[in-house]
């Protein structure tokens, strides 16, 4: 484990984008189809039968029993494509073990799950100790609610203690995005299933450089949200102006969206955290992309 610099991850990042983006096109691509087959096959029927008998309870609770079932299968799918994208990447020529790809992937999501579920109750009891100490210093749990802000009845200093609550929740949340960060591409690299192994070793390793991850983290969301609003207003703006605002012309935007806008933010996703894994480690880099 060394100390990572935001200029390796990015340099790792690229470096894996570059030597993998013809495999990740052909495994993200097949994922996206086979799941939108499914799709249509397990909900196509079922959004009929929702249309045709709004008010029928027994339609609806069907419905989302399919729902929960192709989501799960989804899930499985995209999970353990992810999987696959990111071990043949660490290893290339080694043939794909599906097998281990779609147990581990499933594995990995459930980790998250649990994960983001424990984040989750963390900043529900902040929030709560913290509605209950400043209600009661303002007059009651009503001094903070959105009436009041409005009226002015809560003052200036309330409010930006607020603020910073809100802003100290996006911290937390990006820390903790930055800590269990690389534990699917551990789990790639080790060819394990076990999910805590995966989280357990990507705790320990991104410990000596959690600030500069978060750092890493905010500077590639602030990159995606310039992209996509220069991205849509050049694409978008084209494409509506020659096809007119016709619904034919509306859905090849998006078809042109997804694929110049969309699928490159996803396939760089892919590749941060093998990117931060690959700064954090101490093997060359040239050992895995070569």
């Amino acid at each position: 484990m060394i100390k990572m610099s935001i200029g390796a991850a990015f340099s790792e990042t690229f470096a894996f984008l570059k030597a993998n983006w013809m495999q990740m096109l052909m495994w993200v691509g097949g994922a996206l189809v086979v799941v939108g087959l499914l799709g249509f096959l397990f909900l196509g029927s079922t959004f009929t039968a929702m249309a045709m008998s709004p008010a029928d309870p027994s339609v609806a609770f069907g419905a989302i029993g399919k729902i929960f079932l192709f989501a799960l299968i989804a899930s499985v799918i995209l999970y353990g494509v992810c999987m696959l994208i990111w071990r043949g990447g660490m290893h290339p020529g080694e043939a794909p073990n599906f097998a281990w790809a779609f147990q581990a992937g499933p594995a990995f999501a459930f980790g998250m799950f649990v994960v983001m579920i424990a984040a989750y109750i963390v900043i529900f009891v902040v929030m709560l100790i913290f509605a209950l100490v400043f209600g009661a210093a303002l007059g009651g749990m009503g001094a903070m609610s959105p009436d009041a802000l409005a009226s002015g009845a809560v003052g200036g200093g309330a409010i930006f203690v607020m603020l910073l609550l809100y802003v100290g929740v996006l911290v937390f949340m990006l820390w903790i995005q930055s800590r269990v960060s690389v534990a699917g591409p551990v789990m790639a690299d080790r060819l394990t299933r076990n999910p805590v192994t995966g989280f357990a070793e990507s705790w320990r390793i991104t410990g000596a450089s959690q600030w500069k991850i978060v750092g890493f983290y905010l500077l590639f969301a602030l990159g995606m949200l310039a992209y996509l609003f220069v991205a849509s207003l050049i694409f978008g703006g084209i494409l509506g102006a020659i096809l007119g605002g016709s619904a034919f012309g509306a859905m090849l935007t998006m078809i042109v969206m997804a694929a110049l806008v969309y699928l490159p933010i996803m396939m760089f996703s892919f590749s941060m955290p093998v990117g931060i894994y690959r700064a954090i480690t101490p093997r060359a880099a040239g050992d895995v992309f070569a």
